[in-house]
């Protein structure tokens, strides 16, 4: 009789992720990619495809901003900008060329809100520049950068990524380059980053993956810099 039990333990234990994942469905809430070249092997990465004239995207903006604050510690939050009609070219630039100056979430914040919530008149890579420059930007500088070959480069990676993603709409998410979000089975984001939950955990599994772990990786690039 003991030894039942424990059978049933072992299998339930087994079996439970399983059960678990069976909640969201391969195909249907989210779609396998082709195979990425790189994953890494130290952290999961999740990927939100966006663009800054969404008006869904600045809907999610809060919800993803929450969850990459509570997200485990071996977790790489990214930001891909989506170009789905050519007006939205200059916003994907200005990601890039924000970024390249040191911009952070403050200025990727306010553009959404300065667009959705307080109806600026964006047109030009000079609007955006202006934009940003309560955060120390020049604007003519930031027009200077943005036509820069390190902007083009991540333009031309951009494009890469999208098709490989197979991106059509936004906001998305892509988890560690294997799986994408297919928001429209979901009732909510909410509901659709308690799947992005679930991918995440099978991916730090197949890694071995711990907050532990995380952190010691982390403690061992500071020595290294250190020493």
């Amino acid at each position: 009789m003991t030894k039942r039990i424990v059978q049933l333990v072992w299998m339930a234990l087994v079996l439970a992720p399983t059960f678990v994942l069976a909640q969201y469905e391969e195909g249907r809430h989210y779609i396998a990619l082709e195979a990425p070249t790189n994953v890494p092997t130290d952290r999961v990465v999740v990927t939100e495809a966006f663009a800054y004239p969404c008006p869904a995207c600045r809907n999610f903006l809060p919800i993803m901003s929450a969850w990459a604050e509570s997200a485990p510690s071996y977790v790489e939050v990214e930001r891909l900008p989506i170009v789905l009609r050519p007006s939205w070219e200059p916003f994907a630039r200005a990601y890039y060329t924000a970024q390249a100056m040191g911009l952070d979430h403050e200025a990727h914040e306010a553009t959404f809100k300065a667009l959705h919530d307080e109806r600026q008149p964006i047109r030009s890579m000079r609007d955006i520049g202006v934009l940003y420059e309560p955060f120390g930007v020049d604007a003519d500088e930031f027009v200077g950068m943005s036509e820069s070959f390190a902007v083009e480069s991540q333009m031309g990676k951009n494009r890469t990524e999208v098709r490989r993603y197979g991106i059509r709409g936004t906001p998305s998410v892509i988890v560690q380059g294997k799986w994408r979000m297919n928001l429209n089975e979901f009732g909510s984001y909410q509901e659709m980053m308690q799947a992005v939950d679930e991918l995440v955990a099978r991916e730090a599994a197949l890694l071995n993956l711990t907050d532990a772990t995380a952190d010691d990786a982390s403690d061992s690039e500071v020595d290294a810099g250190t020493s």
